[in-house]
C-alpha cells in the first residue's frame, strides 16, 4: 500500500481545472506549514533575542525543560505562546481548509458537468470557472446534495485533524528532546524546519484525495439533477500513469450512477436484464485493502480518475478489444 501511495502522488486528472485547483490548495497549505514553523521558532526565541519571563518554568513529565538558546528554563508564558500558534494552526486553518476546499471542489465538479462539450471539460482552465461564489441551491442541489457536502466537510475535517495532531506531536517532540539534549539553537531550528517536508507530504495526500473526491461528487450530484435519462451511465477515465487497480476497475469501464448504494450493501444492479457496477456519491475504499477495492472515484489516496456521462447506444460505434 505504501508503494501505491508513493507511486501515484504525481498522478494527474484528465481535467485541467481539477489539476490547477489541487495545485492551488497545495500551495496554500504549504504556506500554512511555513507560517506554523516560523511562528514556533519565533515563540521559542530561536531566531530573535527575547527577554526571559519571570513566571514558573515549564515542567514536562516531572522535569524542568530548558531553552536551547539560553540554557535557562523555558517559561510557561513562552510555552503558551507556542501553544497559541499551534492552536491557531489547528483551529482556524483547519476550519477554513475543510470548508473552502470542499466547497471549491464540489462546485468545480458541478460547473464542469455543465459544459456540454467534453473537450471543453478537459481543457478549460480553472480561471474560467467562478468557484468563489458557489450557488448550490440555484443549481438544484436538494437535501441529498447539500447533505453530501456536509458529510465530505466532516470527513475532510477528520483527515486534517489527524495531520495537525501529528504535526503538533512532531513539533513538541523535537522541542522537548532538543531541550533535554541541550541542542544548540541552530540544530533545533534545523530540526523544526526538517519537518516541513514531512508535514507537507501529509497535506498533499489529503488535498489531492479530497479535491478529487469533491469534484467527482459534484459531477455525480450535478448529473443526477440535470440528466433526463431513466438510467445514468458513466464511463471511467483514468490518467496515462494510472495504477493497475485503476486500470482494472475504472479505466473505460461502464457504470450506472445512483443516488445511493443498493439495499443489499453490494454495488451490482440489473437493468434490462444486464448487470452493472453502480457508483454513488460517498462510495469509497476507506478501510479496504487494495485486494478488496471496489470501483469508486477516486479509487485510492492520490487517485485522480474520473468519469464522463455515457450513452449505451454509442457502444456499437466503438471497436471491442
Amino acid at each position: 500500500m505504501e508503494f501505491l501511495l508513493k507511486a501515484h502522488k504525481v498522478e494527474v486528472s484528465p481535467y485541467k481545472a481539477i489539476n490547477q485547483l489541487t495545485d492551488k490548495w497545495e500551495k496554500y497549505v504549504h504556506e500554512v506549514t511555513r507560517l506554523l514553523i516560523g511562528s514556533i521558532c519565533k515563540s521559542l526565541g530561536i531566531r530573535e533575542l527575547k527577554k526571559a519571563h519571570e513566571d514558573a518554568p515549564l515542567v514536562f513529565k516531572g522535569r524542568i525543560q530548558y531553552n536551547p538558546k539560553t540554557g535557562k528554563p523555558i517559561k510557561e508564558a513562552a510555552w503558551r505562546k507556542l501553544e497559541e500558534s499551534i492552536i491557531k494552526y489547528l483551529g482556524i486553518e483547519k476550519n477554513l481548509i475543510q470548508r473552502k476546499m470542499i466547497n471549491d471542489s464540489f462546485w468545480l465538479g458541478t460547473l464542469i458537468n455543465r459544459l456540454a462539450d467534453e473537450q471543453k471539460r478537459i481543457g478549460t482552465p480553472l480561471s474560467r470557472f467562478d468557484i468563489d461564489n458557489p450557488d448550490f441551491i440555484g443549481y438544484n442541489y436538494k437535501d441529498y446534495g447539500l447533505d453530501r457536502i456536509i458529510v465530505e466537510k466532516r470527513l475532510a475535517g477528520i483527515y486534517i485533524q489527524n495531520i495537525t495532531e501529528r504535526a503538533r506531536a512532531k513539533v513538541q517532540t523535537i522541542i522537548v528532546n532538543g531541550t533535554r539534549e541541550k541542542k544548540p539553537k541552530y540544530r533545533l531550528f534545523q530540526d523544526l524546519w526538517d519537518q516541513e517536508e514531512d508535514i507537507n507530504r501529509d497535506w498533499d495526500r489529503v488535498v489531492r484525495t479530497e479535491v478529487a473526491a469533491g469534484t467527482n461528487n459534484g459531477l455525480m450530484i450535478s448529473m443526477l439533477r440535470t440528466s433526463e435519462e431513466d438510467h445514468i451511465f458513466v464511463k471511467g477515465i483514468s490518467s496515462p500513469d494510472a495504477c493497475p487497480y485503476c486500470i482494472r476497475l475504472l479505466a473505460d469501464k461502464i457504470f450506472v450512477l445512483l443516488e445511493e448504494g443498493p439495499a443489499d450493501g453490494g454495488d451490482k444492479v440489473k437493468i434490462d436484464g444486464n448487470e452493472y457496477t453502480a457508483i454513488w456519491s460517498g462510495k469509497s475504499n476507506y478501510g479496504r485493502k487494495p485486494v478488496n477495492y471496489w470501483a469508486c472515484f477516486p479509487l485510492h489516496p492520490y487517485g485522480r480518475c474520473t468519469f464522463t456521462e455515457w450513452y449505451l447506444e454509442l457502444e456499437k460505434y466503438f471497436e471491442k478489444d
